[in-house]
């Protein structure tokens, strides 16, 4: 499982010598956990594929974060709702994200006040945010989801992100075992979010 040495690789400045990091380290650990969490995720009857983050686009700037993807889409991920487990330098996190490249659908099929109704579900130590491409998370207390809520609808390309995460001085990062029952667990918390949402967009 994931360790607080895993994170020494965005210590490293280069693009070369992080991406080498990420594809012998953490993309291994992103394909053996992905068996154990597949059966949460697919407990509903859906079919769930994995997308490993393969950072592409990046020719210069080494990538601030990595991530394993999971859609209901074989092809691609950020179409449609997912879930994320990822590593930011601070942290390992796992979250129920509906991107920009999503945020369309669901706002022709799911109402404000559904949403709210949904991501009031979060329990408080759980986070929020409208912007994948930050660490930076709210508690999700009620306010904080309110104004999430409010922003995702009014700006353009704001994002809903909610999940949990383990911070590196957290005992986690040394307990296989019960990082995994963490992570098996926030997915079971966020299923309840994500499967209305799906419903309703298909």
């Amino acid at each position: 499982m994931f360790t607080k040495s895993d994170f020494n690789l965005f210590d490293d400045p280069t693009l070369t010598g992080r991406m080498t990091q990420i594809k012998t380290v953490i993309d291994p650990k992103f394909e053996a956990i992905t068996p154990q969490l597949l059966p949460i995720l697919q407990a509903g009857g859906q079919t769930f594929t994995p997308h490993i983050a393969k950072h592409l686009r990046r020719f210069k700037n080494p990538p601030v974060d990595t991530w394993v993807a999971f859609s209901e889409n074989k092809r691609s991920y950020k179409g449609l709702p997912h879930f994320e487990l990822g590593l930011w330098p601070d942290r390992l996190f796992c979250y129920f994200d509906i991107l920009d490249e999503s945020k369309a659908k669901v706002q022709a099929v799911v109402s404000p006040a559904d949403l709210q109704a949904l991501f009031n579900q979060l329990p408080t130590d759980y986070v929020i945010s409208n912007d994948h491409s930050k660490a930076e998370m709210q508690l999700a207390t009620s306010p904080n989801v309110t104004a999430a809520i409010k922003k995702f609808g009014q700006y353009k390309h704001s994002e809903l992100v909610a999940g949990r995460a383990i911070k590196l001085a957290s005992p986690l990062l040394a307990d296989d075992a019960a990082q995994l029952v963490y992570i098996q667990t926030t997915l079971k918390t966020l299923l309840p979010i994500y499967e209305p949402i799906m419903a309703a967009l298909k």
